[in-house]
């Protein structure tokens, strides 16, 4: 398995993983604040979406391992989690530039760029920005 290269694994998925969760944050609680009418149960959940996937990849690292079974239902978890937060920055960027709740249809694209987020990023990031300024 991994064993010997594990160190090297962790430090690149903390470096290449965790940005993401973090502009995924800037961009729902961002724009959620400024531009957006507040839900706060759904805030909530998406702030508890973006931190565990965090969470779980730190403390879970040294079981995947060990013993990498016993991971597999949290890593669902994760997963599910990083796909609320990827939808709620979508519907929530779609929604600050509509100045009304998104339907998922409007919001699907925004979706997809965030989840393939090395191209999504540069395409995303000056609409941001743009929202921000204004």
């Amino acid at each position: 398995m991994l064993k010997k290269d594990a160190s090297s694994v962790f430090w690149l998925s903390i470096f290449l993983g965790i940005p993401i969760y973090l502009w995924l944050w800037s961009i729902g609680t961002k724009l959620q604040i400024d531009k957006v009418k507040i839900n706060e149960l759904k805030l909530l959940i998406f702030k508890l979406s973006v931190f565990y996937p965090i969470a779980y990849f730190v403390f879970a690292i040294y079981y995947m391992f060990t013993n990498g079974w016993v991971v597999m239902p949290m890593h669902i978890a994760a997963m599910i989690s990083t796909f609320y937060a990827m939808i709620f920055a979508a519907k929530t960027l779609k929604s600050a530039e509509l100045k009304r709740e998104a339907e998922i249809s409007e919001y699907l694209g925004d979706f997809f760029l965030v989840w393939f987020f090395p191209i999504g990023i540069w395409i995303i990031q000056p609409r941001i920005h743009k929202l921000i300024n204004e």
